[in-house]
């Protein structure tokens, strides 16, 4: 594992080619060992976790479902634990905490097991953890300790490796064959080369905008359903790191209620991908009613084609075919944005606010 002295968020940006790159050659081995204890007859899974990991399972729950044809549930590890209605249906748990030591998602977890005869599956960057040790298998995300609180390497290490266990578990029910799978995984192959060019670009369009960013006092990201894990970790990351209001918006969300919040100043980003006819079309009407309402309208665009409106704001990326796999590369312009809009505020991101937050709580307890 490559260590980095005085590690930033930005340089864990800059290594999630890398590490994607290897949980790809770790995928054969990785996988069949997560799965090993799972059954044939699988159809319903639970995820638990917390925080960021939670939106990372949200960004990879379309993919997986489609591809394994199981249910799953994904729930935040306290919401379970404290109110959670344990379904013995359950056949498949996967715990995932970062250390590996979230006693919360532990919890949660000794919960669901005492009411399902499930499989367990730890998802963690630490072998060697309380979590793994709860679970009947495990699966390394390779990333190491993320040192920074902001997490946003092991935040696509976590959409990736749940892709994985979604495509091989299609493979040993005889869902996908190995060649159709052995496709998948070039398809992610191709995916995992243009994350440092995405990067580079994401870079490039900070600079082009560099002042209206830094002026800004709210921002808005809007796209498809399926990207509903990677606008709720937008927001989440704008909130902690740039700290502006900030809100992601599935196209649904928006056109029920989101739209009235609306205003001049509003920083508004779309996300544009191939995917059903219809959600684009509604997302172009959108784009084109809220561009009469303010000037600062911004477009991430993974489709292979110019945009017909404000074409001058528009990020256009690595043109990705299957809209399901489109979370891998979406998140990556809004961490790299992140971090440069909070250097430019003069956010010292080495110097957490608030850092006796947590402490207050568990006092209180």
């Amino acid at each position: 594992m490559m260590m980095m002295n005085n590690p930033t968020m930005l340089s864990y940006i800059r290594r999630e080619q890398t590490v994607l790159g290897n949980l790809l050659t770790a995928y054969p081995d990785a996988t069949a060992n997560a799965l090993a204890n799972v059954p044939t007859t699988t159809k319903h899974w639970l995820i638990l976790t917390t925080a960021s990991s939670l939106n990372a399972a949200k960004s990879a729950q379309p993919y997986m479902q489609k591809m394994a044809d199981t249910q799953i549930d994904i729930v935040d590890a306290a919401t379970y634990l404290h109110y959670g209605h344990v379904n013995p249906a359950i056949d498949t748990i996967i715990g995932i905490s970062l250390s590996g030591e979230n006693q919360t998602t532990i919890a949660a977890i000794k919960k669901a097991q005492a009411g399902t005869t499930a499989t367990t599956i730890a998802m963690t960057a630490q072998k060697e953890s309380e979590l793994v040790s709860v679970a009947d298998t495990s699966f390394n995300l390779l990333t190491g300790k993320e040192t920074i609180p902001y997490i946003t390497l092991s935040y696509n290490a976590i959409v990736l490796s749940l892709m994985f266990l979604s495509l091989r578990s299609a493979v040993n029910r005889g869902l996908l064959t190995e060649l159709a799978a052995n496709q998948e995984l070039d398809d992610f192959g191709l995916i995992i080369e243009h994350m440092n060019e995405t990067i580079q670009r994401a870079n490039d369009y900070y600079r082009k905008f560099t002042i209206d960013f830094g002026l800004a006092t709210e921002f808005t990201s809007i796209g498809a359903s399926n990207l509903a894990g990677t606008l709720a970790e937008m927001q989440t990351k704008f909130t902690e790191i740039v700290r502006v209001p900030t809100h992601g918006y599935t196209l649904p969300e928006f056109t029920h209620g989101g739209y009235l919040g609306a205003h001049e100043t509003q920083r508004q980003f779309y996300l544009e991908l191939t995917t059903n006819p219809t959600v684009m079309a509604d997302l172009q009407a959108v784009k084109a009613y809220e561009s009469r309402l303010t000037p600062h309208i911004y477009t991430i665009s993974f489709i292979d084609e110019q945009p017909a409106i404000n074409d001058g704001q528009t990020l256009q990326l690595y043109p990705i075919e299957d809209d399901l796999k489109v979370p891998l590369l979406a998140i990556i312009p809004f961490q790299v944005l992140c971090w440069y809009i909070a250097k430019a505020k003069g956010i010292n991101l080495s110097h957490p606010i608030f850092d006796n937050f947590q402490a207050s709580l568990k006092a209180e307890e």
